[in-house]
């Protein structure tokens, strides 16, 4: 079985939301908490401890926090549809959130270009992990399982297959990327490109080519909670 982590792109890199603003994501080698995952889930962990605050009832509870990060490492709330939907389901988990934000403090905006941007961070919160049965280092994107029966590279190869490309003629190698979604049902949704190539019918060409592949995927779980997931697919043409 792939394991999600590997593979994962949450966002391209940048998006816009309501009212035009523009989100960055964070590069590589620099992480929305200061100490990285394993810290932030540590003060997580901490503060439930010290606000005494209650563990859910439904052990399986799973919820997306999901947070604007502003250049002053000041945080907002983000609620989209997908962690909505989790916010019904999952509604122990969502309060708790919630009420964590409050107390943590040690967020940090990517530099992008040496100029600090705000961005969008994700956290999948789990809280039968965070109560008593927390260890330290702990880091919930270790968990996270699934994948397609054969793996990426094969998928990757069915792919370039299935594109047509007869008419276009370029004169350097060049990389896009694909971004979509593997929803609760193992299902491909949302399949778009992280840039234009800035030709439309090139584009198009390369969409309809990754939704052609009638491939069935194994959903990503945390703790067996099935979840939405977004991969993201780098594409070489004329290497």
């Amino acid at each position: 079985m792939t394991s999600y982590k590997k593979l994962l792109c949450f966002l391209p890199a940048f998006l816009s939301l309501s009212l035009g603003a523009q989100f960055h994501t964070y590069p590589k080698n620099q992480t929305s908490y200061i100490g990285g995952d394993a810290q932030f889930y540590k003060e997580f962990h901490q503060i439930l401890v010290d606000k005494n605050l209650k563990p859910c009832e439904n052990k399986k509870e799973l919820y997306q926090l999901k947070v604007i990060v502003a250049e002053d490492g000041s945080v907002k709330n983000l609620k989209d549809e997908q962690n909505s939907e989790m916010a019904v389901e999952s509604k122990c988990a969502y309060d708790l959130s919630r009420e964590v934000l409050k107390y943590l403090n040690n967020w940090q905006p990517p530099k992008i270009n040496g100029v600090k941007k705000q961005a969008i961070a994700s956290f999948y919160i789990f809280p039968d992990d965070l109560f008593e049965r927390y260890t330290e280092g702990y880091n919930l994107e270790n968990d996270i399982t699934g994948g397609l029966p054969g793996g990426i590279n094969q998928f990757r190869s069915e792919v370039s297959k299935k594109i047509n490309l007869d008419g276009f003629n370029w004169e350097k190698p060049f990389q896009l990327a694909v971004i979509f979604i593997i929803n609760k049902e193992g299902k491909m949704e949302d399949v778009r490109l992280e840039e234009s190539s800035g030709n439309p019918d090139f584009d198009r060409r390369i969409i309809n080519g990754v939704k052609s592949v009638k491939k069935k995927w194994n959903p990503a779980t945390i703790n067996g909670v099935p979840i939405k997931f977004r991969f993201r697919l780098p594409l070489s043409f004329g290497s």
